[in-house]
C-alpha cells in the first residue's frame, strides 16, 4: 500500500508542478449577452450584466448544461453518466480500495485509505479526479472531461 500511495502522491506532485504556469486568474470577457455559458468545472456556468461576467455554481448534485435542448443546471441522475460519480460511495477500506484512491460522489474530491480509515480529500482548484482506464488522479477540469468521455449532452 505504501508504494502506491508514494506513486499517488508523485503523480499529485507531478500535476501541481505543471500547474504553476497557469494562474486561473486571467480575466473573463462576455461570449454572450443573453445566454449562459460554462466553463471548464461542470459545475460553474456564467452570464453577463452590463458587460460583465458573473460566475455562479449550481447547487450540490447538479452540473451545468448548455445544449440544443437544456440551458441550465440539471440534477445527477439525468446527466451523461460519464459525468458524474452516482455510484461512489466511501470505500471499506479492503482489497483494491485500500491501495489506490477511490472516487467520491463530489468530482473533485476522493477518498483515500489511512490506518484510521477512509478520509476524503479535494484536488487542487480547477481539477477533478479520474479513476479509469488507467488514469488515476486529479486532472484539470478539460483533460477530467476528456479522459471521462464526458460532452456536454445530458
Amino acid at each position: 500500500m505504501q508504494k502506491t500511495l508514494l506513486i499517488f502522491l508523485g503523480i499529485l506532485a507531478v500535476g501541481w508542478t505543471a500547474s504553476l504556469g497557469a494562474t486561473g486568474d486571467e480575466p473573463l470577457v462576455c461570449q454572450f449577452e443573453d445566454e449562459l455559458w460554462g466553463g471548464e468545472d461542470i459545475r460553474k456556468f456564467y452570464f453577463c450584466i452590463n458587460g460583465q461576467v458573473i460566475e455562479d455554481t449550481c447547487d450540490t448534485d447538479y452540473y451545468f448544461v448548455n445544449n440544443s435542448t437544456f440551458s441550465g443546471c440539471l440534477p445527477s441522475n439525468l446527466m451523461n453518466p460519464q459525468c458524474v460519480n452516482l455510484d461512489a460511495v466511501e470505500p471499506d477500506c479492503e482489497g483494491l480500495a485500500s491501495q489506490q484512491p477511490q472516487p467520491s460522489a463530489s468530482l473533485n474530491k476522493f477518498y483515500l485509505c489511512t490506518n484510521e480509515g477512509a478520509k476524503e480529500l479535494s484536488c487542487e482548484q480547477g481539477k477533478a479526479f479520474v479513476n479509469q482506464d488507467g488514469y488515476l488522479g486529479c486532472f484539470a477540469w478539460t483533460q477530467w472531461r476528456m479522459l471521462r468521455h464526458c460532452t456536454d449532452d445530458p
